[in-house]
């Protein structure tokens, strides 16, 4: 693996494990065993890591939104789960989002693009389910907030389990009342 992936790979289980903000380049370059001048000739610091990883995220959350396509309340779930393993596997990005955004402005309006293509595949799911118009807007808004933020609700009740068992019960959760809506 080269060394650009390496520090990538080891940055996100680090940020995911210990959070971005109590992380410096220099513990990032440690625990990879490399010196910190390797580290800074890969990435400029710190903020360039976290950007390639959300630049990751966006690029594996797109083709997940592309290949959205349901036809039943089961295939919405199954497609509510992938959203959350994509969520899961980035998880730092959401635990530390408004610290994340003040450290570094320009992840905002990435959010914000996120958050709204995520919208517009959900709206797209409950429009082919005919749920009732009335509530489409704000179901699909519940939604995108399950999606960023179910599984640390989760996590925080301090129950062990597995991330698929985390995932599965986050998604049946945010169907619940899409569910009752289109019942």
């Amino acid at each position: 693996m080269k060394t650009r992936d390496r520090i990538l790979t080891a940055s996100l289980a680090l940020f995911n494990e210990e959070g971005v903000s109590g992380l410096s380049a220099v513990d990032i370059a440690a625990a990879l065993g490399i010196s910190p001048g390797h580290l800074y000739y890969h990435f400029k610091g710190k903020a360039e890591i976290v950007s390639t990883l959300f630049t990751a995220y966006e690029a594996e959350l797109a083709l997940v939104l592309d290949g959205a396509a349901v036809s039943d309340l089961d295939g919405m779930q199954t497609q509510i789960a992938i959203l959350l393993e994509e969520t899961h596997d980035m998880r730092f990005l959401f635990r530390e989002a408004g610290a994340l955004t003040k450290a570094f402005p320009e992840l905002a309006p990435r959010y914000r693009r996120v958050m709204s293509a995520q919208y517009g595949c959900v709206v797209d799911m409950l429009t082919a389910l005919k749920a009732p118009k009335k509530l489409i807007d704000g179901l699909a808004r519940q939604v995108v907030l399950g999606l960023s933020f179910k599984l640390f609700q989760i996590e925080l009740e301090g129950v062990p389990a597995a991330p698929r068992t985390q995932i599965a019960r986050a998604a049946a959760e945010i169907m619940a009342p899409i569910r009752a809506a289109i019942a």
